[in-house]
């Protein structure tokens, strides 16, 4: 089900009137609203106006990057966010690998399925299923 567009917008206004477009807990809905709208520009942009964003922030972000068909901007954004000092939850990880599949990046796919083993989420459910995409699909 798709968001209004129009409400969104007027959050979204609201929030950089009021000075809380930097708060990380409200972009996080907010770029998960623009996303549920297929608009990627702007839950990017609130992106990029989170002061502090946290791997809830991260998630949204990357998570709206490989939904809305940019695997590889999602990739970028998850070495981005390894560089940031944000550890990743089960929830990035079965997304980046989703990513993976879609650009048929095995290369990264590994590094990642790696990743996924040190931090110990081998186990997840979610995140075997999309190892096992990818690798069928790459």
């Amino acid at each position: 089900e798709k968001k209004d567009l129009v409400a969104v917008k007027r959050v979204h206004s609201l929030m950089i009137g009021s000075g809380l477009d930097s708060i990380a807990v409200l972009g996080d809905h907010l770029i998960r609203l623009f996303a549920s709208c297929d608009r990627l520009l702007e839950a990017n942009r609130v992106f990029c106006k989170v002061a502090e964003p946290t791997v809830y922030t991260w998630s949204a972000v990357i998570s709206a990057n490989a939904r809305l068909g940019q695997g590889e901007k999602a990739l970028k954004l998850y070495h981005k966010m390894q560089h940031s000092g944000v550890k990743s939850d089960k929830y990035i990880y079965a997304t980046v690998i989703q990513a993976c599949s879609k650009t048929a990046d095995l290369t990264q796919g590994r590094l990642i399925h790696g990743q996924i083993i040190e931090g110990g989420f081998s186990s997840d459910v979610v995140i075997g299923n999309a190892l096992v995409d990818m690798y069928a699909k790459c």
